[in-house]
């Protein structure tokens, strides 16, 4: 294997595989996954899905970021992110020395502006800057009490709601998964139920990265069930549009499991709350209303295994002016998952190129994108100067 190349998913099955001791079909059969397809996967014929992916690695035994690959070689935060594990290793510890907090209001600001960074896929900025936000944060926290303490934990849940998108997108696991746990205690201090709510929509994380998908199911399922009566009650913004996430995510869920029938109800579910949520509002750092719902509709035909409906879900739309910029681009990025499955070669490269332009930080470590881009390659025999441009910019040049 050539030394310069940069591993894809289906090098790295291999090199697993072979130091497990397990042939293709043994592989394929502990995972329950075809063996035409685990070869395919493996030359790189064919793009590895999300379930696959997850399946292989429990097969395994080793943790989902290792058959990624992840953290990506070429990032220009791993210091960074040392820092945020520094400050997140002392979440319940009070300051050192005697540090005056910062005021509510500008703290607010600058988790505000962590949000932003988040929403618009500039994890380099944000990596940069997270750490002392939330150490500020931490120090706010046991300098405050009453009304005032339980507003600070709210800035609490939103900073490690950033940092944990943080975490996960550049593909530190470990750390994001940390991060779920520190979400919850800090939601259950702010005296909030849709901060309650937000977190446990993101501690499925972990259980949708690992391909646990009926537990994961199980506690959005819980977590609606805690909302339900405030949004039948008033059918406000905030609730409507937390409580319609926990839909759209369990459309995720239940279309990686391969489950057609769980994805199409939570769709029905989430198109009926579309009645509150005429316009996509984003509350609580989630989206819901028309538009995330067609994305994630879109994504789910391809997580289903039929890209040629997801295709047609996709062809009259174009996310709205205001879309968060990672769920715009999320939405090409999974366009271009359906139109490699059945060879559509132009339509791939300009999907990726539309996700690159919309959220160019978010395209470079989204794995999928890597996969689909290895399997472009595939497809063109002859070389391709926007395709080759391309995968110079993403980093996996052959």
């Amino acid at each position: 294997m050539d030394r310069d190349r940069v591993l894809t998913v289906g090098d790295n099955i291999a090199v697993l595989r072979k130091a497990a001791g397990m042939t293709q079909h043994k592989l394929a059969r502990e995972a329950n996954v075809s063996h035409s397809l685990l070869t395919k996967v493996e030359t790189g014929d064919r793009p590895a899905s999300h379930a696959f992916v997850a399946a292989v690695a429990r097969a395994l035994h080793v943790p989902i970021e290792r058959v990624y690959g992840q953290p990506y070689d070429g990032s220009d935060v791993p210091t960074a992110v040392d820092a945020l594990r520094v400050v997140l290793r002392g979440y319940d510890l009070p300051p050192a020395g005697d540090v005056p907090p910062r005021s509510y209001d500008e703290l607010r600001a600058s988790v505000k502006a962590m949000s932003d960074l988040r929403r618009d896929g500039k994890y380099g900025k944000l990596a940069a800057q997270l750490p002392a936000v939330i150490e500020q944060l931490t120090e706010a926290v046991h300098a405050t009490a009453g009304t005032e303490n339980e507003r600070t934990y709210g800035l609490l849940v939103s900073a490690y709601y950033v940092a944990h998108g943080l975490a996960y997108r550049l593909g530190y696991a470990d750390l994001a998964e940390s991060i779920e746990h520190k979400l919850i205690w800090a939601a259950e201090r702010a005296g909030d139920p849709l901060a309650a709510g937000l977190a446990q929509w993101t501690r499925v994380t972990t259980f949708q990265s690992a391909g646990d998908y009926q537990r994961g199911l199980r506690i959005l399922d819980a977590a609606r069930s805690a909302l339900a009566d405030q949004v039948e009650r008033d059918h406000e913004d905030a609730a409507v549009t937390v409580y319609g996430s926990m839909h759209l995510r369990a459309v995720t869920l239940a279309s990686r499991a391969g489950d057609a029938t769980t994805t199409t109800d939570h769709l029905a579910a989430a198109e009926e709350l579309t009645r509150y949520a005429p316009a996509d509002k984003v509350r609580y750092h989630v989206t819901f209303g028309p538009a995330n719902l067609r994305i994630h509709e879109v994504a789910a035909w391809v997580e289903l295994g039929e890209p040629e409906r997801a295709i047609r879900r996709g062809l009259d739309f174009t996310p709205p002016v205001g879309m968060p910029a990672t769920r715009a681009g999320h939405h090409f990025i999974d366009l271009a998952r359906a139109h490699v499955l059945i060879g559509n070669r132009p339509e791939t490269l300009a999907a990726l190129e539309s996700a690159r332009r919309l959220a160019p930080e978010q395209t470079r470590y989204h794995p999928m994108v890597r996969e689909t881009t290895r399997a472009l390659l595939t497809l063109h025999r002859r070389s391709n100067s926007e395709l080759t441009a391309f995968t110079t910019w993403l980093g996996i040049e052959n």
